[in-house]
């Protein structure tokens, strides 16, 4: 029979061989798995190439020793009475177990340090998820966030090669932040006495091929901004990808942006900074950009508090259609004109994913349902709104070199106003304002997923149906928000969002060209991968629509009329103006 030391050494042999064969599922599931999950030959940093050493480190001890245990039990088993060789395969046991544990306390601090470090450096790749579920690791800022739209969008796949690459964030920004070189004399908001400069500061914003890793990021590429300073525009100097075969492309923007104060754009929850990827195509995009939709219509007589839109078939460049307009100078590649034939002053803001931009004057008339100032058209006047063209170059549809003297796309195709497939004409149309004021708002008609709906699809986007034409330049992560807990912890995860808004007529069709009657507006929310309720944990999202969204004519969703549970209405009135998962109630509405 096995003597009890015999027994006891041959137990601690079974249960090291356990702990060795468990260490690599370990390494693949705790946080030095995610450090060494980094590295590759094409995306490394230091704390992933040292969590990929440590690992294979790890491995080749676990292998030694597992060869010790074997050897160490040979010879106690074939001892034959030998005390000596009992005592040497007793020595080389104890050292065997010794060695394992400060492995396995050598594993636990490495693994704490890395996690700490990929915390410090923002080196990790996703922030957790369950199921088949992965989130993203800084993502959560778009929508959330600092970040309010971005273009190509996350994942786009066929991108043009010929792109530029548009970030709009939530404030201003301090332009020398994005921009090498430039100086702003000290008056962040003031451009006038700048020493201008467009070279993109590589330390803050990284552009690389993503199979190249940030050490490969673009250096040749110029900035220009809109003149909010809350979007710019990196336009690479070569062609992105190749003409022969797809590539993945990453973006990261740093955690040391400032805004116009001086202060971090990323903070708190999102203090990592902000990264997206897309995939280019082989081909050029050499197709001319043309108009989908604009309102008010031709024809039409309006209250003067309307608004001017126009809606791209494609996002836009938006230091072209975006900018303001004084009274005797500033922007003019869009116009509005009163009988006076002088330009209206006013604001062009582009929106809904750089494909619309709205015009709103300056000259204040009023104020809307929630106590806010309205702004008005000249009244009882024919008003021609221009969209002009930029000059065409030497290699049609691309527009002369920057700055452009007209719209363009984001591959700076000039526009195609009658779209008949050649670039380099203007759009015009012209309307009638009346000297009335229009003060009703918008109400939801649809909505989904449905109230307290269950089983919705991980990647369903979310979508509302409103009751006429919104500003588009309202329907912003600033006044629509989509928020998650987990009921029993009360915690949320990292989720990102943006907004697409599209036309629609009388019948519930897409407006796809001018011909057609724009009378409502399709909101869709494509949003970050949704969690799964599995293992005890219940996942639970929500919308919120605050006032801030407004009609067309400057009006706030206020009360908030929409659908309730069983398809009737939720019956807001002024008196009890919130409605919560279709119930109104006086008090504002507290989700989860």
């Amino acid at each position: 029979m096995l003597s009890r030391a015999k027994i006891f050494l041959f137990s601690t042999l079974l249960l090291a061989l356990f702990l060795l064969v468990g260490l690599p599922v370990l390494a693949q599931t705790d946080e030095l798995a995610v450090t060494a999950s980094q590295t590759s030959l094409g995306n490394s940093d230091l704390t992933s190439v040292i969590g990929n050493i440590i690992k294979v480190f790890l491995g080749l001890l676990g292998i030694i020793f597992l060869i010790i245990f074997i050897y160490s039990g040979f010879l106690w088993m074939t001892a034959g009475g030998d005390d000596k060789q009992v005592a040497r395969a007793k020595k080389m046991l104890i050292n065997a177990v010794v060695g394992l544990v400060i492995i396995l306390f050598a594993y636990g601090i490495t693994a704490f340090i890395i996690n700490a470090l990929l915390d410090a450096t923002g080196a990790d790749n996703d922030d957790g998820g369950n199921g088949s579920v992965t989130i993203p690791a800084f993502s959560g800022s778009l929508g959330a966030g600092a970040v309010q739209d971005h273009y190509p969008w996350r994942d786009q796949t066929d991108v043009a090669r010929n792109t530029n690459i548009n970030v709009t964030f939530r404030n201003q920004m301090l332009i020398e932040s994005l921009i090498e070189g430039y100086d702003d004399s000290g008056t962040p908001l003031d451009v006038s006495d700048d020493i201008q400069a467009t070279a993109i500061k590589t330390d803050n914003i990284k552009i690389y091929a993503s199979a190249n890793g940030e050490s490969e990021a673009l250096t040749n590429v110029d900035v220009y901004f809109t003149d909010d300073l809350r979007t710019f525009v990196f336009n690479p100097v070569e062609y992105l990808g190749s003409a022969t075969e797809d590539v993945s492309y990453t973006v990261f923007l740093e955690n040391d942006l400032e805004d116009v104060n001086g202060q971090k754009i990323f903070t708190g929850s999102y203090s990592g900074g902000y990264e997206w990827s897309f995939i280019t195509g082989v081909n050029l995009d050499l197709d001319p950009p043309a108009i989908v939709s604009v309102t008010p219509v031709a024809g039409g007589a309006y209250a003067k508090n309307i608004t001017v839109q126009v809606t791209f078939d494609e996002p836009m460049d938006p230091t072209t259609v975006s900018g303001i307009r004084l009274s005797d100078s500033g922007f003019t590649n869009l116009q509005v004109l009163g009988v006076t034939l002088v330009p209206t002053a006013g604001t062009y803001t582009i929106s809904n994913g750089y494909k619309s931009v709205t015009f709103q004057s300056d000259v204040n008339c009023g104020t809307n349902s929630c106590g806010e100032t309205i702004y008005c058209l000249p009244g009882g006047q024919a008003i021609n709104t221009t969209v002009k063209a930029a000059t065409v170059g030497a290699t049609p549809p691309q527009a002369q070199a920057f700055p452009y003297d007209g719209v363009v796309d984001m591959a700076a195709n000039s526009l195609d106003g009658n779209d008949d497939g050649v670039a380099g004409d203007n759009y015009t149309w012209e309307f009638t304002t009346t000297d009335e004021i229009y003060l009703l708002g918008s109400s939801i008609e649809a909505i989904s997923p449905d109230i307290a709906a269950e089983n919705v699809a991980l990647d369903q986007d979310v979508t509302m149906i409103f009751s006429d034409i919104l500003l588009s330049s309202s329907v912003t992560s600033d006044n629509i928000t989509l928020t998650n807990t987990e009921v029993t912890s009360g915690e949320s995860h990292e989720q990102w969002y943006r907004f697409d808004v599209n036309s629609l007529t009388l019948d519930g069709l897409e407006v796809t060209d001018d011909t057609m009657l724009p009378v409502k507006s399709f909101v869709t929310i494509p949003h970050g991968v949704l969690l799964e309720s599995i293992d005890g944990k219940t996942y639970v999202y929500g919308i919120n629509v605050s006032q801030g969204v407004r009609n067309q004519y400057q009006n706030c969703y206020l009360p908030a009329q929409g659908p309730d549970a069983v398809g009737g209405l939720c019956g807001v009135t002024e008196n009890v103006p919130y409605c919560c998962n279709g119930q109104a109630q006086a008090t504002a509405c507290a989700l989860f």
